[in-house]
């Protein structure tokens, strides 16, 4: 893959046993949460068509931790200021500007934490098991926030989303 001069987000990676054996984790870095302001909960919810659960929340710098029940949809999808995530529950893959990687479900969820930035969105999941950090210029005009299933019902069981501040001072 050729350099793409992007300078991602600092993470931690940890061993953790695993019954397949040792298995490398990839998450943030806990300082990043001192860049937290303010701070969106989201109630645990189903996700109804029609009904964008994050209207409300609108911003430039963005971090979401979100634990989604899948249950029977078929897709979850989140539109990140006019970026696509999109979860497939039938090949277990989350997918984001044309790359994808796998994300099974544990105990029927799948948990995210995202970055959204001015120059890219990265992506964590499944408790370090998914990293896919993504590189694109978000419009500043764009801070809007969506969240849908299709094909089914799917539940929010916890989500937190913050609004962040620049790391540069």
């Amino acid at each position: 893959m050729p350099f793409n001069q992007m300078m991602g987000l600092p993470v931690e990676l940890t061993l953790h046993s695993t019954g397949s054996g040792p298995e490398l984790a990839v998450n943030p870095v806990r300082e990043l949460k001192s860049l937290r302001q303010r701070v969106y909960n989201i109630k645990p919810q189903p996700l109804t068509p029609g009904i964008n659960p994050l209207a409300g929340i609108r911003g430039d710098l963005l971090e979401i931790e979100a634990a989604i029940g899948v249950g029977n949809a078929k897709k979850i999808s989140f539109d990140l200021r006019g970026v696509s995530v999109v979860y497939d529950a039938a090949s277990q893959k989350i997918s984001c500007m044309g790359c994808e990687a796998l994300l099974a479900p544990r105990d029927g969820q799948i948990s995210l934490h995202i970055y959204v930035d001015r120059a890219s969105v990265d992506i964590y999941g499944g408790q370090g098991s998914l990293y896919m950090p993504m590189a694109q210029a978000l419009s500043p005009e764009n801070q809007s926030l969506k969240l849908s299933s299709g094909g089914g019902h799917a539940d929010i069981l916890s989500m937190t989303v913050y609004e962040l501040k620049s790391a540069w001072q």
